[in-house]
Order: structure tokens, then sequence, then C-alpha cells
């Protein structure tokens, strides 16, 4: 028999089969990216701003380097990270949702960030990136939609260059606190 702990995994407050979840992870993402950002404010009561500025701060980001901004979704982060990196720098707004990113890029050329942004429809399991290629990763709020995380982790921090940071920001309780 079967290890059912292989076969299933969480999604939100429910288990359900692992081979189901990314499909409802992209249902539940392409029904709410036009009203994403209204959503997050109000779910958080705009606590992620914080959040996500104290991110900002850990990252240690400096011009004319690489920036991945995984799970990206609207792009709050990449649009920061954009302005710290320069022109010479380049950020990669990536998510494997299209209407989430379609959202992003709407958002960030609107706001005039052009230039050193680059968008990219992809899985954090199998990141299409060189081998040690980013100074910054961040996954704000994502990798609990990620089905395989231990996979996910593996294929940011090879895509991660030597002495880089990974900074990841969750919800959840670190498993540690269990």
């Amino acid at each position: 028999m079967a290890d059912q702990s292989q076969e299933t995994t969480d999604f939100g407050f429910r288990t359900v089969a692992r081979d189901e979840k990314q499909a409802m992870v992209a249902d539940v993402f392409h029904s709410v990216a036009a009203k994403y950002d209204v959503m997050n404010d109000l779910m958080s009561f705009g606590i992620h701003r914080i959040w996500k500025r104290f991110t900002i701060d850990c990252s240690g980001v400096r011009r004319g380097q690489r920036v991945l901004d995984l799970a990206g979704g609207t792009g709050d982060l990449a649009a920061k990270f954009s302005r710290m990196v320069g022109e010479q720098g380049q950020v990669v707004l990536a998510d494997i949702n299209d209407s989430m990113l379609k959202m992003g890029r709407e958002k960030l050329r609107d706001r005039g960030i052009i230039g050193n942004i680059s968008y990219v429809q992809a899985n954090a399991e199998a990141l299409p990136f060189p081998d040690n290629y980013f100074d910054c990763i961040t996954i704000s709020f994502g990798l609990r939609n990620v089905t395989d995380k231990d996979k996910a982790l593996r294929s940011m921090f090879r895509v991660l260059k030597p002495g880089g940071r990974l900074l990841v920001l969750e919800f959840s309780k670190p498993l540690l606190a269990r």
C-alpha cells in the first residue's frame, strides 16, 4: 500500500491529491487576479505591506544585481527592487499563473517601471534560469501554494549565487513551532 502522505498535500485547510493541487491553486488565482491587491489589503488589514517592506530591507540588494521575485503576482516587491538595482541590474517577476503575471506586468508598466524588469511564467519547482544566476530571490506568500516545497527550494538554491539571499515571507508557522 502506498504511503498516503506521498499522495496528498495541504490546500488551505484541506488535504488534496498532490496531482490536483496545482490546478486548484491556478483556478483560485485566475479568479482573483484582478482584485488581488485589494484582497491582500483587506485580508491582512494592510499589514502585508509592512512585512514586504521588512523583506526588502533584509534583502541587501544593491545596484547592478539580479533579483528574482518568485510567485511575484502583481509585482509589489519587483517594483521596489527595480529601483534598487538600477539600470544595470535586472529584476525578474516570475509567477506560475499567467493571470497574475499579466496583472503584474500591467501594473508595473502603468507605473512606468520598464527597462530592467522582465516577466517569466515559471513553476518554482523547475525554474528556467541558469545555475548561480540571482543575487537575491524572494517568494512572498507563495511557498504554501507549491506542491513540492523541497523541490522548489532546491530549484531556488540552484539558481541563487553562492552567498546570495533567499527570503521567504509566509503566514505559516515554522515547522519548529509545531
